[in-house]
């Protein structure tokens, strides 16, 4: 079975430079942001793509099972290894920091990959990672077209945000704190927005687009 960040990989990387792609991806930018000052040392992005998120910080190395994204990663000057989420080519406790962008849906198995992450974390390191969950319409919206059999998203398996705080903690990991975007999402008219804190504990429906912050127990 083919990979489509293979197969449409310069399709992917041209739709964040569109109208659109470019105010969705300055949303999302800025909600990462909220946690990468506080990574002082050396970044990891597992499922780097084509590396649009790793140049929003210096010193971040990506891995990518994809080797198509890679080449275009590398060309933004981003240290780059081809690698799966599961098996991370580097030593225990290497990085203060590890991101995952929309990359656990589509790792074979969510808890090898956030072991592989906690392995290669530093003692107080943080595990950034921004999802697009159930709870969202937006979240809703693209397992529709998963069951459409939309090219990327077939392969997705998203998640109820208190489902992955389970995975978590069978992980022996646990949530910081939390921000989302894409609050008043449109696909056709998306307009700027600033990021919010979220009560995980207290919401109805999340944002389209949320991002958090994890620790080791």
């Amino acid at each position: 079975m083919s990979n489509p960040f293979e197969s449409y990989v310069t399709e992917y990387d041209k739709w964040y430079d569109s109208e659109k792609g470019k105010i969705i991806y300055e949303n999302e930018a800025k909600c990462i942001q909220k946690f990468l000052g506080s990574c002082k040392d050396r970044i990891l992005e597992v499922g780097v793509g084509t590396g649009r998120f790793a140049v929003l910080s210096k010193n971040v190395t990506g891995v990518d099972k994809a080797f198509s994204p890679l080449k275009i990663a590398k060309l933004r000057g981003i240290p780059v290894a081809r690698a799966k989420a599961e098996v991370l080519p580097f030593r225990d406790k290497t990085f203060s920091c590890v991101m995952f962008i929309v990359t656990l849906p589509f790792v074979e198995n969510v808890f090898l990959a956030l072991n592989e992450a906690k392995r290669v974390l530093k003692d107080n390191g943080s595990i950034i990672v921004g999802e697009i969950f159930l709870d969202s319409y937006l979240g809703k919206l693209y397992e529709e077209k998963k069951r459409q059999g939309h090219p990327f998203y077939r392969f997705a398996t998203f998640y109820h945000f208190t489902e992955f705080q389970e995975i978590l903690s069978q992980c022996c990991l646990k949530t910081e704190k939390v921000f989302g975007t894409l609050k008043n999402f449109s696909f056709q008219n998306p307009e700027p927005e600033e990021p919010e804190e979220i009560d995980i504990k207290n919401f109805e429906e999340l944002p389209g687009f949320v991002c958090m912050e994890i620790k080791k127990w």
